[in-house]
């Protein structure tokens, strides 16, 4: 529930049209350079960005976009894709390979005089979940020798941000500047806190005033009261559709860790408790999750709601999908 005070809400920033209007439009410029400015650390900040994907926010419920997915140019030509995943996909990492790769392809030039000009590109992930076993923050990956740090090229640059691991209850205990702003984000998304609020953070905290600015900026476009009508209707309407999603997922999970247990408990009597009880919490999870993404997915799918996007947010191929 998001926390009002004199009408406002916060806008949850990992709703998919809430972060385009934050960070993916024209008139976000502004909170998208702070971003990666603060993330990156460049000898050489970024001074301005083009966006590359051509979208603007949809003016009606039904209108498709690439889902969270940011793609811009800065002025000396290298590239920046950045999106949030909300729900677990087990090929993540693939997918920001093939995606930064298909941005290289689209750099060649025909001719001899050629030489394999490419830009840097920077595949930027903010994830809801952890795909790791021991799970940091961030991990950052170049094309490397293994073991070593000799570099094969610095034209492709993976970040990947796991969010959950940020477990931060005030923003002083963050360690950089990138922290702080992912500590908001966070915020905004649990709408304990009110706009207001975070921004007396900001202000208590005694961030210089470049960053400062960087901040409150992203908090002055969160306002929801800010939205004109038609912006408050669809924005109402994907925060809906991502707090069913969430709430399809988690049962899903909930289901396959009960089922789980269940099942280690009658295993354990015959094979003994600890292996009894491990096997069948791995086995009732993956069973009860698969499951129950197909039944969202066919729910999704009654509601007209298109393959790609009842594949992003379940998992399921869009094969599976087309096939329910």
């Amino acid at each position: 529930m998001e926390k009002k005070i004199n009408g406002s809400k916060v806008m949850n920033p990992f709703v998919d049209w809430g972060f385009k209007y934050l960070f993916g439009v024209e008139r976000a410029k502004k909170n998208l350079l702070g971003f990666l400015n603060l993330l990156l650390e460049l000898d050489s900040p970024i001074v301005n960005l083009q966006y590359l994907n051509n979208e603007s926010i949809p003016l009606d419920e039904e209108g498709r976009e690439c889902i969270f997915d940011i793609l811009c140019e800065d002025e000396r030509g290298e590239k920046f894709l950045v999106e949030v995943q909300n729900a677990a996909i087990g090929y993540i990492r693939n997918r920001m390979v093939y995606y930064a790769c298909r941005l290289v392809d689209q750099m060649g030039e025909q001719g001899k005089e050629w030489k394999y000009d490419i830009k840097k590109v920077y595949s930027i992930c903010l994830m809801n979940f952890t795909y790791e076993v021991q799970p940091v923050l961030r991990r950052d990956f170049l094309l490397c020798e293994p073991g070593t740090e000799n570099i094969l090229s610095d034209k492709l640059h993976f970040i990947m941000l796991q969010l959950p691991c940020l477990e931060k209850a005030e923003i002083q205990e963050c360690e950089n500047f990138y922290e702080k702003l992912l500590y908001l984000l966070i915020q905004m998304k649990t709408g304990m806190k009110t706009i207001e609020e975070l921004k007396q953070e900001v202000y208590d905290h005694g961030l210089n005033d470049h960053i400062r600015e960087v901040f409150l900026g992203v908090l002055e476009d969160a306002d929801v009261a800010s939205l004109t009508p038609k912006e408050k209707e669809i924005y109402d309407a994907r925060l809906k559709r991502y707090r069913d999603n969430r709430a399809c997922l988690d049962y899903a999970i909930e289901k396959g860790v009960r089922e789980g247990l269940e099942k280690g408990r009658a295993e354990g009597m015959e094979k003994g408790r600890a292996e009894g009880m491990e096997k069948g919490r791995a086995e009732g999870m993956e069973k009860g999750q698969q499951e129950e993404k197909l039944r969202i997915a066919k729910s999704m799918k009654g509601q007209n709601i298109d393959s790609a996007t009842i594949a992003q947010c379940t998992n399921l191929t869009i094969e599976q999908v087309e096939d329910l």
